[in-house]
């Protein structure tokens, strides 16, 4: 069958599918392929010629014959150019006998073979890169880069006891860059934006709130529905002075300089903001305000004062009046009583005096007591009794003492995860080790999720990330017994058997 070709000189493979009515070997095909296309094209394509001087291979047969038919595969690895590859898999299509028997046979694909071998290449290449930086002193690296990683990613600091990730340059700064997440500061910090801190989340924190009370804020939020719901949340719960956005459906943390600049320069007062996204996409604050007011509540307030108002103009009887506007004068201020008590529950004002009725007795009327709200005394139900000492203690939420605060209790690991911690740690990455404590996986802290499907069983999850729900099931699945990341998540259902470990306890 001639000779076979290089394996590292083979750029495609032909692979073509036949059925054959009769029962055959695979001799008979090769001899089929060989006889029916002799001669059918010029020399340069002769399907002996080219296996003679090794530009294609060995033909390789897979066949199997069930109920007096025979199907199968065949494949041919070729080092010709395109055209001539093309041409040569055209010229299997015309085989239509084998021996007596009659013969189909169809092109599945033709296979570039060297897309796999750039991918190992890939692969190959970005291992070699990690272990140099693990193994290679920074002494024979270039200086440069290493102050350069040191000053940027390595510089994120943690804010109170909530550990709120930020800048270095937020607490000598007057002016601070509100983001969303720990990646978005990191970011930042990599074009030299260091007065930045973190909300983690669509929620903002009221112990966030009290840290930027001071400061001149410009929230820079994602171009999706979550900055959206931030920028709602921050016109109730706390001052922005100005809004940046990145550009419609990208996050900060994906922006480049250029970009994460232009964004910056871009930043327009609170009330010119615009929402990206949902009912309230194309819509600038100042409208989106103004919407929302109650206006049915206005309008009842409106009429009521203009109902006051005309009540309380002053109404002259005149001696020619008759009996019957006089009874329209009486009954005229008694609603002006009424309405001066609806104006007092409006204006939520305290009644002064408690209405007693004109024919209960005077012993009657000085033994009930006032209600006080102050001091929370319940009057006497009954005439003649003494005045009831029983209080109500109706702020005892305020005013009983909060619990103490939960203290963070403190792991020690073993030198090799404490390790793997501070590796991680600002670079947005995640490490899988077994129970031999070996690394059997390493990913962006974003792909793991993804990544534990290529391992059968670890023991231990390093993350630079988020523990959620859902990364808690998958690596509870693989036999993984610990995690430690940089934060919890809301977690609903945490497997029994797995152990969970934030940054800020080690």
């Amino acid at each position: 069958m001639g000779a076979k070709t290089d394996a590292s000189t083979t750029k495609y493979e032909i692979k073509a599918s036949f059925e054959i009515d009769g029962v055959v070997e695979k001799p008979d095909i090769i001899g089929g392929i060989y006889g029916q296309t002799d001669g059918l094209l010029s020399e340069n394509l002769d399907i002996r010629e080219l296996q003679k001087t090794g530009r294609i291979g060995r033909i390789h047969v897979e066949l199997s014959s069930k109920k007096g038919k025979t199907t199968g595969q065949i494949i041919i690895p070729s080092s010709l150019s395109r055209m001539e590859t093309a041409i040569l898999a055209a010229t299997l299509e015309t085989v239509d006998r084998v021996g007596p028997c009659s013969c189909s046979i169809k092109l599945e694909e033709i296979v570039d073979v060297r897309i796999s071998k750039r991918q190992t290449i890939v692969d190959r290449a970005s291992e070699i890169i990690r272990q140099w930086d693990q193994n290679v002193s920074p002494f024979s690296s270039s200086i440069s880069m290493e102050v350069k990683k040191s000053s940027k990613s390595s510089q994120v600091v943690s804010l109170g006891d909530e550990g709120y990730s930020a800048g270095p340059g937020f607490e000598r700064q007057k002016k601070t860059i509100l983001v969303e997440g720990r990646a978005d500061v990191i970011n930042l910090l990599k074009f030299g934006v260091d007065n930045t801190v973190a909300v983690n989340g669509t929620s903002i924190p009221p112990k966030l709130i009290d840290l930027i009370a001071k400061k001149t804020v410009t929230a820079f939020l994602d171009g999706d529905r979550g900055g959206d719901l931030i920028l709602k949340e921050l016109l109730q719960v706390s001052h922005v002075e100005f809004v940046a956005r990145a550009p419609k459906g990208k996050e900060v943390e994906d922006l480049n300089e250029e970009e994460t600049k232009q964004s910056l320069k871009e930043a327009v007062p609170l009330e010119k903001a615009i929402f990206l996204t949902g009912r309230d996409a194309d819509t600038t604050v100042k409208e989106f305000l103004d919407k929302s007011k109650p206006q049915k509540k206005r309008l009842k307030k409106f009429s009521l004062s203009k109902k006051v108002a005309e009540v309380k103009k002053p109404k002259t009887i005149s001696k020619k009046e008759t009996p019957a506007k006089t009874a329209k004068t009486e009954i005229v201020r008694k609603d002006t009583k009424v309405v001066k008590d609806i104006e007092q529950k409006v204006t939520r004002k305290p009644s002064t005096t408690r209405p007693t009725s004109t024919t209960r007795r005077p012993s009657q009327a000085s033994t009930r007591t006032r209600y006080d709200s102050r001091s929370g005394t319940r009057p006497s139900s009954r005439p003649g009794s003494r005045p009831s000492t029983r209080t109500y203690d109706r702020d005892r939420s305020t005013t009983s003492q909060r619990p103490p605060r939960r203290e963070i209790r403190k792991v020690e690991l073993p030198e090799y995860l404490t390790n793997a911690v501070k590796e991680v740690k600002t670079k947005l990455e995640a490490i899988v080790f077994d129970e031999k404590q070996k690394e059997i996986l390493r990913s962006s802290a974003a792909k793991i999720f993804e990544s534990l499907e290529k391992i059968e069983k670890g023991s231990t999850l390093v993350i630079d990330g988020i523990i959620t729900q859902r990364l808690l099931e998958r690596s509870n699945g693989k036999g993984i017994k610990t995690v430690i990341g940089a934060r919890k998540g809301e977690i609903s259902k945490k497997p029994t058997s797995l152990k969970i470990i934030e940054f800020k306890q080690i």
